[in-house]
This record gives C-alpha cells, sequence and structure tokens, in this order.
C-alpha cells in the first residue's frame, strides 16, 4: 500500500498501519541517525523517540505539506538529533564511538575504521548544510523533492548543492592524487 494511503489510514485513527511505516523506514531513520550519533545506545534511544513522536504527532502529518512519508520522518529524525545535542554539549569522540563487527576479519575492520575516518575528515571541511544535504542525497537516497522538504530550500537549490560539493570533492581528491604522486 501507498505510503499516503496508509498515512490516511492512520490520520483516520486506524493506527494499526502505522506498524507499515514503522517497518518501512526503521533502518533508513536508525542509519540517518547513527550517521549523526555514531553511538548506537543513542542512536536506538533517539529513533524510538522519532517513532513515538510520529504517532503522538500523527494528525499533524497534512498529505498536502509533504512530499512523502519519508521527508517527514526525516525531518523529525533531525530534529531529535539536534535536541539531543543542545542538551548533551559535549558529544563522544566520533571515532571512540565507531565498533567494529564481531563476526568480520579484524585487520579488515581497522582498514574500514581508518578510511571511514579519512572520510569524516574530509566531510568535516564541508559546510554543514551541503554536507547533509549530500548525505540525504546519496547515502539515504532521497529524492530532491524529500530532501527540499526537510531542508525548507528550493529543489534547484538542493540539486545545486549536490552538483557544486560533488565537483569540488572531485577537484580535491584529484589535487591530493597528484600531490601523493609527486612526493
Amino acid at each position: 500500500m501507498e505510503d499516503l494511503k496508509i498515512m490516511q489510514k492512520c490520520l483516520d485513527w486506524d493506527l494499526n498501519y502505522f506498524w507499515n511505516i514503522y517497518d518501512k523506514y526503521i533502518d533508513k531513520i536508525h542509519n540517518f541517525v547513527y550517521i549523526k550519533t555514531t553511538n548506537k545506545e543513542v542512536t536506538e534511544d533517539i529513533v524510538s523517540d522519532v517513532f513515538l513522536s510520529a504517532l503522538k504527532n500523527i494528525n499533524s502529518f497534512k498529505i498536502e505539506d509533504w512530499s512523502s512519508v519519508q521527508a517527514w520522518l526525516y525531518k523529525i529524525a533531525y530534529n531529535k538529533v539536534i535536541d539531543f545535542y543542545r542538551t548533551n554539549k559535549e558529544p563522544e569522540d566520533v571515532w571512540d564511538c565507531l565498533e567494529m563487527s564481531c563476526n568480520s576479519d579484524f585487520s579488515q575492520d581497522i582498514d574500514n575504521k581508518d578510511k571511514l575516518k579519512e572520510v569524516f575528515k574530509y566531510l568535516e571541511t564541508i559546510k554543514k548544510e551541503h554536507r547533509d544535504i549530500l548525505v540525504y542525497r546519496i547515502w539515504d537516497d532521497l529524492s530532491y523533492k524529500e530532501i527540499s522538504d526537510i531542508t525548507w530550500l528550493s529543489v534547484d537549490n538542493c540539486k545545486k548543492i549536490v552538483s557544486r560539493t560533488l565537483k569540488t570533492i572531485s577537484a580535491n581528491f584529484v589535487l591530493l592524487i597528484m600531490i601523493l604522486l609527486i612526493l
């Protein structure tokens, strides 16, 4: 069943349909929050709060205001993450929070962790608003309309930000590779 039809049933107080929304988006919202917090327990707390808040405030969802249910949930998740950092002024070090899988090759995990650190370090150099939009588009695979709903920027502006940010990243990586080859 299409998300907006499910939400209409929820708005008509048939909240059993909300489980369809939960099942469909729990993993995406979890991954989104985890990227922002890099802490498993904090992520689980925030994600449960996201869905509880969505359920409590289901009547605030206006079908004509949102391009998708996914965008609405991401906006709630984004606000919950901001609330978390406002109340916890000293977030834990990102690198201490990265967990390694018990079922994989330890040396490969170390290598992946190092690569992930480099990616995060580079992403920190990008303007926060642009970084968030890039993550929404590439990592979370959101449409530009959904990103527009979350950020309150125009669809065209979101497209330009993604395009320009990717060009900047590409140019910087080419420059870095050239410097490494010279050395």
